[in-house]
């Protein structure tokens, strides 16, 4: 059967040497006229802080999950891009990160008790948010590395929800080394009988300022310092590192999520992003997911690093062309 596109719009890439002024002068301000914003109470948890963007005449309504240690506020290019072309965008900031509630007393680490409980935090932010704002607008998904997880397992849970999805270098597979897997899984279940698994995980640390870009998953310097200075003076947005907890419970999922029984519970069309240069997450994993995945197509770069959303503009005008013809397919 034939794909039928119906337009691709035409989104003018912001230049790299004009980012951070197009950025302060053009971008957020406009976004900033069309932005809402709120806190959404989780059950016996606390709150997650979310956004959301609605310009004149939707097409349809693109729900972000961001990816580890992000947050709303490092999506601002990408949420700018959807509205152009037509979008409601609506982004939550995951349980541990931003402003949303956390499950340890570490400002900075990432700690997580169970996977799914991100998925089940979408899930309410999806039904109690997006439904009653998108109205009957279909709805997408765009889906970066740990967010990719996450939203991968919310697709093979909830496989009605999104008409077709982005998964963008996607964490499917993470690597330990020097540790294998098996060994890096049964040290955190020992930590967690423990009671030890909201402590930092080997090589995890606390924020520190001054990242170096070229240590980063990021392949365009102004975009990468552009959010490091917010990083660097916010706070809140000074995620680093995760715990024992969060480790395991991340290896063990990407197992699930790659499965081939679960992987066949997926009904909508996934675009997958892989980068070829990606020194975060394994290629294994994406590769698995695809070829156990029916409804899965995967598009390689090459010259970007893990953060294909933060490329340089020439990477940045093929991925989102890639993107809005894939979602205006039929």
């Amino acid at each position: 059967m034939n794909k039928i596109c119906i337009s691709t719009p035409a989104i003018d890439i912001i230049p790299d040497e004009q980012f951070k002024i197009q950025m302060n002068q053009k971008v957020l301000p406009y976004l900033q006229s069309i932005r809402q914003h709120g806190c959404l109470p989780i059950s016996g948890s606390g709150a997650l802080y979310y956004e959301f963007y609605r310009p004149l005449a939707p097409i349809g309504a693109v729900v972000i999950s961001h990816g580890y240690c992000e947050s709303a506020e490092k999506y601002k290019e990408v949420i700018y891009y959807f509205t152009q072309a037509g979008y409601e965008v609506y982004i939550p900031e995951h349980r541990g990160h931003g402003r949303s509630f956390r499950e340890t007393a570490h400002p900075n680490m990432v700690h997580v008790s169970d996977f799914n409980n991100y998925v089940t935090d979408l899930h309410t932010f999806i039904n109690t948010i997006v439904r009653p704002c998108a109205g009957d607008l279909p709805l997408y998904l765009f889906a970066h590395s740990m967010g990719g997880a996450i939203g991968a397992l919310y697709l093979e849970t909830y496989p009605g929800t999104f008409v077709r999805a982005v998964l963008s270098a996607p964490m499917l597979a993470l690597s330990m080394k020097p540790l294998p897997i098996p060994c890096a899984i049964a040290l955190g279940r020992i930590m967690i009988c423990l009671h030890r698994d909201g402590t930092y995980a080997p090589g995890q640390h606390a924020f520190s300022p001054g990242r170096n870009f070229e240590k980063s998953g990021c392949s365009c310097p102004e975009r990468f310092y552009f959010y490091q200075e917010k990083k660097e003076s916010f706070p809140c947005f000074q995620n680093s590192g995760s715990s024992y907890g969060w480790a395991y419970h991340s290896l063990t999922a990407c197992r699930r999520i790659t499965q081939k029984r679960n992987c066949d519970k997926i009904t909508a069309p996934v675009l997958v992003f892989r980068s070829l240069d990606d020194g975060v997450v394994e290629p294994s994993g994406i590769l698995r997911f695809v070829r156990n995945t029916p409804s899965s197509r995967q598009i390689d770069f090459k010259g970007s690093r893990h953060e294909i959303y933060n490329s340089p503009a020439h990477v940045l005008k093929s991925y989102y062309q890639d993107i809005f013809k894939f979602l205006t397919e039929t």
